[in-house]
């Protein structure tokens, strides 16, 4: 049965679509999550364009002439069509352009309970896709937590298998609060850690595990030592375990226009060999 609309903590999703050919996958996605837990999808289009006027996009300009249109029309009337699941009812789509896309989606994205974005390697810019640092800049200054789905990524099933990457950090803590509606709903999750010792609160002991039971979530722990290659090995132990999501903090900070990510955080977003749910 379908819960009503907010009642999983999954009320809203804000999806992010270009041009690119996985933006079907991301609507997939987003889809079949909404739908499991009986929310509403808003799709945002937001992208920049090469040099053809064809596309009637520049940097900084947000051109809506009739080519703007037209084209922005048959890219969304593609992507619906390539999309294999059905569309909701509640679902609602509008229109960022050019370098107002990072600062449209990060202003909308505090009225989300999730926000789903696609794959985008630091700096990368493609024709008809996000503009340079969309997806960081998102994860650092949206405020919500971000799926991140790869290009190449199998299906829209997401979340029956969970790794929680933990360390007792503050994004940590944001990513792990962010996907608990995910993880109650899921058939197994793993916690790993990197220490000498497992994180435990410095003054009441309370364990991780713990901490997720109370909130509905029985889960496996995992103690690895202390390692300068966590993302190395919370990308083998995933695939060890069959995971098809990690949820980890994103880390970094903002100096002016430049994103400073953490290395494990860029080293997912490089690789990105399953979805991942980050919060900063």
């Amino acid at each position: 049965m379908v819960r009503p609309a907010g009642a999983s903590g999954l009320g809203s999703i804000l999806l992010h679509v270009d041009a690119g050919a996985a933006s079907a996958v991301r609507l997939d996605v987003a889809r079949a999550l909404a739908a499991r837990h009986g929310g509403c999808v808003t799709a945002l289009f937001g992208a920049v364009a090469d040099d053809d006027p064809g596309y009637a996009y520049s940097a900084g300009a947000a051109l809506d002439s009739a080519g703007a249109r037209a084209w922005r029309e048959a890219v969304v009337g593609h992507l619906q069509r390539a999309a294999k699941q059905p569309a909701l009812a509640s679902e609602r789509w509008f229109h960022v352009a050019g370098d107002s896309v990072a600062h449209g989606f990060v202003a909308e994205a505090p009225y989300a309970d999730l926000l789903v974005l696609g794959q985008q390697a630091p700096g990368e810019r493609l024709p008809g896709g996000a503009p340079a640092g969309f997806v960081e800049t998102v994860i650092l200054e949206g405020g919500r937590p971000a799926l991140v789905v790869p290009a190449d990524a199998p299906g829209a099933a997401i979340g029956r298998r969970a790794l929680v990457a933990w360390n007792g950090s503050v994004p940590a803590a944001r990513a792990l609060a962010g996907a608990l509606v995910l993880l109650r709903a899921a058939e197994s999750v793993h916690v790993a850690t990197w220490s000498r010792h497992p994180a435990a609160a410095p003054f009441s002991g309370l364990g991780i595990l713990e901490h997720l039971r109370r909130h509905g979530v029985e889960a496996t722990l995992h103690h690895r030592g202390a390692t300068a290659q966590v993302g190395e090995e919370l990308a083998a132990l995933a695939a060890a375990l069959g995971c098809d999501l990690v949820v980890m903090g994103g880390y970094g900070h903002s100096r002016a226009r430049e994103w400073l990510l953490g290395g494990t955080t860029r080293s997912w977003l490089q690789r990105m060999p399953v979805p991942v749910l980050m919060a900063h």
